[in-house]
């Protein structure tokens, strides 16, 4: 399909660019109000087949390499995320490379643990944070070639914690206080976490430019 301008009707199959199905329901509830179809990038033909190397140095560029790659594969239109937790302490760290720096083969508990064993000297005081999220959507332009409608970079900051708390969300939720609370973001309820979040705001950012553009 080709999108009209930026807008996107209510009804229009949109793919997030993902294997993570935590971050496919996250979208999915994310994107409630927007009346789009939102389905995880193996749920078309040709998505299992997309692939990408985030190379870039921010994430902006990461979450259109993902999305026009996407948009690629499947033809339809793509919505991709680049995601990053930044320690003040250690130059903005594992940044850019928050779900890669461990290696290929890592898991969420592997990462959650890495960083935690990073921080545990640091002071409370030493441990701030911020989580970053870069969203780009795509579409197939004039000729199929993959077309970028907008994006949109939120962060939110906060502090790490020495251990993990909270069993919901995925990636370093468990260690991730927002600032001005009390609790991690994977102890709260799906609704709190999406006011909070980097990913929240930066979907609630792309929904309100398509509703002006």
């Amino acid at each position: 399909m080709t999108a009209i301008g930026s807008r996107l009707p209510r009804g229009t199959r949109v793919v997030v660019a993902t294997r993570n199905p935590g971050k496919v329901g996250e979208f999915r509830r994310l994107l409630g109000a927007s009346g789009w179809e939102v389905l995880g990038l193996d749920a078309l033909p040709g998505g299992a087949d997309a692939a990408w190397d985030e190379d870039a140095d921010s994430y902006l560029a990461n979450a259109a390499i993902k999305a026009r790659a996407a948009v690629a594969a499947t033809g339809v239109v793509v919505l991709a995320d680049d995601s990053g937790l930044e320690l003040d302490a250690c130059g903005g760290w594992p940044g850019v490379r928050s779900a890669r720096w461990l290696g290929p083969d890592a898991s969420d508990a592997d990462r959650v643990e890495a960083v935690r064993a990073r921080v545990a000297g640091l002071a409370p005081g030493q441990r701030g944070a911020a989580f970053v999220c870069a969203l780009a959507l795509a579409a197939p332009g004039p000729g199929g070639q993959p077309a970028l409608l907008e994006t949109v970079e939120s962060r939110v900051r906060g502090l790490l914690l020495a251990a993990p708390r909270g069993a919901a969300g995925f990636g370093y939720d468990p260690l991730f206080v927002p600032e001005g609370h009390t609790t991690t973001m994977a102890e709260l309820a799906p609704l709190a976490k999406d006011r909070l979040s980097h990913r929240g705001r930066a979907v609630a950012a792309l929904l309100q430019r398509l509703a002006s553009g």
